[in-house]
């Protein structure tokens, strides 16, 4: 045990390696039914946009760019909401670091009137 302490605090390179190895490896395992399921998702969407094309080919055009219009739409309000909750976040953050002043100057201002 004493060589391998010895040995690490000679050679730090080599247990960052290690460490990043082994982070590597649970990134791994950790996103690889991530990316499986995200390449069946893929194959499934190829898969029902070749048949639509197939049953269709001349609405096609129309029906991507309809979906890609459907699709910004959505990015667009997805964009709003999240810059108005952020605003609203920075805004009871500014809030509440107030309270605890307030809270103290209220508590001085009752016991001043309860006299004591």
């Amino acid at each position: 045990m004493d060589a391998i302490t010895g040995y690490i605090s000679a050679h730090p390179g080599v247990l960052v390696m290690i460490v990043v190895f082994i982070i590597i490896l649970i990134v791994h395992f950790i996103f690889k039914s991530l990316i499986k399921s995200a390449l069946i998702f893929l194959l499934f969407l190829l898969a029902v946009s070749g048949y639509y094309y197939l049953k269709d080919p001349d609405k096609m055009p129309e029906k991507i760019d309809q979906s890609i219009n459907l699709l910004k739409s959505g990015v667009i309000e997805i964009v709003d909401k999240s810059k108005g909750f952020f605003k609203d976040t920075k805004e009871l953050y500014k809030e509440s670091k107030d309270v605890p002043g307030d809270f103290n100057k209220m508590l001085k201002e009752s016991d001043q009137k309860a006299g004591k």
